[in-house]
């Protein structure tokens, strides 16, 4: 019979436990969400504990977790807490590259959206710019912010209903729906790792019933 680790989170570091989860539950798709604060300063950082969790309504939820060396938080969580709202952008992998150079840790007066060469945008009924690059984009209210913890590595569960929606039309199948093998989405992995999504690494299997 195969070996396995079993593995206590209580016992071991948050850090050694943030390299099984992010290796482990993935791939994870990334929002690129946009904010900003009371003076109108502009942050634009990744995000890949995010998803869709409801229709009706639209809401999409993503984590900004406290950092897990020294415990500090992020832009992002500061200004949806001045300003709460948020556009989140669907990342590609021509924007790879640019969109991990964004997650750098720059001083609050700096505009990541300059910084890492991306066009901003205007939103149409929130502040946050959208990412012109982006496939996708959403302009969302942020519902509530629910704090998991506060130690380092805690998330903060950010559930931001859906109030305007930005798709390219060069991403529509011939029925006006969004095409999953033009997208050319980028997720996250552990590590330093993503994945990319194109046509050879997907397949179909028929709804039962």
């Amino acid at each position: 019979m195969e070996d396995v680790l079993q593995i206590d989170p209580d016992k071991i570091p948050a850090q050694e436990l943030q390299t099984y989860l992010q290796a482990a539950v993935a791939p994870r798709p990334i929002a690129f969400a946009s904010t900003i604060d009371l003076e109108g300063n502009i942050n634009l950082s990744p995000f890949s504990f995010f998803n869709v969790f409801s229709t009706n309504p639209p809401i999409l939820v993503f984590s900004p977790s406290r950092r897990v060396r020294d415990n500090t938080t992020k832009h992002t969580l500061e200004n949806i807490l001045e300003v709460p709202e948020v556009s989140i952008s669907m990342v590609t992998y021509d924007m790879a590259e640019r969109m991990s150079y964004a997650s750098s840790e720059f001083p609050k007066a700096i505009n990541e959206f300059e910084a890492a060469g991306f066009a901003a945008s205007t939103s149409v009924k929130i502040k946050p710019p959208h990412v012109a690059e982006s496939p996708v984009s959403f302009e969302c209210v942020v519902e509530q912010v629910i704090p998991l913890g506060n130690e380092g590595g805690a998330g903060n569960l950010v559930i931001a209903r859906v109030v305007y929606m930005h798709i390219r039309k060069k991403h529509l199948d011939h029925q006006y729906k969004l095409s999953n093998t033009s997208l050319d989405l980028v997720a996250r992995m552990g590590g330093d790792y993503y994945c990319r999504v194109i046509p050879e690494s997907l397949f179909q299997i028929k709804k039962p019933g």
